[in-house]
């Protein structure tokens, strides 16, 4: 029986992302189903040290043709010899790439002038994931600003060396959503971002709160996502009048937080969201006294916007390893002055913090992509 490619795509996309066989299986039963398997074997691929001579083997300069249904493609190759330009006789074939990801390598300085390779799909990636890498300033922004399309740009503890390389900005606005761990960066220029004109409208910063970098966003910025502060920080948010969602990744409060969440000033908010509430020794810290003066922070906030003309139910999610909000720790008898007010729906879902890098951890070490 013959069935549309649409309708098979559907079938095919209730089988679990790691279960190759089943698709490999599904390309062998007739021509009409080759085409909706590979879209979707291939959709995906991981290239890393111990596969790179295997994937090379089964994807010739004259196969490449099983490339065009690559979507995500990382590149997870280290040493001073394996940079991008390994990959530039087929880079073309990847026309309709959406991700790109680097993880533990070096991109060359020089890919400047050499922005051709990436020319396939120059409209078409909207995400960017640069993972333990090592590049040059003027290499990542010839890079960002390459692609214009580019919606979501993930740096995570990755290697900067400044250089005065006569590279141009960006011939467009940086926007969509910048997650950024500073965590174990080494050398990445704040002041030099934020010369850049950068309209993000989604902001996560974890390893330090940047005054500067949230600022540079803020008559854009709809979601805010810290996770610490230094003491020397002074956040304030009175001035980011889209705010919608706010997020805090934190093991225990901080004056700092608290002030954050007490400049709010948009009445456009609509959520806040605290994650990351156990301790090392697995206490639920929304059992801490420390959290009781959560309710006063917020409904005082609340009650400040609503006198500006707040006219939202203000969402507060509680992301913790836990089902339940503690032990003796009962919804109607937590933040009271919430329940009083019907001021807040709270939600309590699992802790899953997650990284984008998070992700390519788990597609490389758990999916079995890792290969073509």
């Amino acid at each position: 029986m013959h069935l549309p490619e649409e309708l098979l795509d559907e079938i095919f996309g209730h089988l679990p992302p790691d279960d190759r066989r089943s698709l490999q299986n599904c390309s062998l039963v007739s021509k009409s189903w080759l085409q909706p398997s590979r879209r979707l074997l291939f959709a995906r691929i991981i290239i890393e040290s111990t596969t790179y001579q295997s994937w090379l083997d089964k994807i010739s300069p004259t196969n490449t043709g099983l490339l065009c249904h690559v979507r995500s493609l990382t590149y997870f190759i280290g040493g001073d010899d394996c940079g991008v330009s390994l990959l530039r006789d087929y880079l073309p074939s990847f026309f309709q790439l959406q991700q790109l990801s680097f993880c533990f390598t070096n991109i060359e300085p020089t890919i400047y002038e050499h922005l051709e390779w990436f020319s396939a799909f120059q409209h078409t990636l909207s995400r960017l994931y640069f993972a333990h890498v090592l590049i040059t300033w003027s290499a990542f922004v010839a890079l960002i600003g390459y692609f214009p399309n580019l919606r979501d740009l993930n740096i995570f503890r990755s290697s900067f060396q400044v250089d005065d390389l006569p590279v141009p900005p960006p011939p467009h606005a940086l926007r969509g959503k910048l997650s950024i761990t500073f965590r174990d960066m080494i050398g990445f220029p704040v002041d030099r971002l934020v010369g850049l004109k950068l309209e993000y409208e989604e902001l996560e910063m974890y390893g330090g709160y940047q005054t500067r970098l949230a600022a540079a966003v803020r008559r854009k910025l709809k979601r805010l996502g810290v996770d610490r502060f230094y003491p020397e920080s002074t956040p304030s948010l009175s001035r980011y009048p889209e705010l919608r969602q706010l997020d805090i990744a934190t093991t225990y409060p901080q004056q700092q937080e608290w002030t954050l969440i007490s400049s709010i000033t948009s009445t456009n908010l609509q959520k806040l969201v605290f994650s990351r509430l156990v301790s090392q020794h697995g206490q639920n810290i929304l059992e801490n006294p420390c959290w009781i003066s959560l309710d006063d922070v917020v409904c005082g906030l609340v009650d400040r916007l609503q006198a500006s003309g707040y006219k939202h139910t203000l969402e507060l999610e509680f992301r913790t390893n836990f089902v339940g909000l503690g032990d003796g720790v009962h919804r109607e008898d937590f933040l009271p002055k919430f329940q009083e007010k019907g001021l807040i729906r709270i939600v309590e879902v699992p802790s899953r913090r997650v990284w984008e890098w998070s992700r390519i951890s788990f597609w490389i070490w758990g999916t079995g992509y890792s290969a073509v």
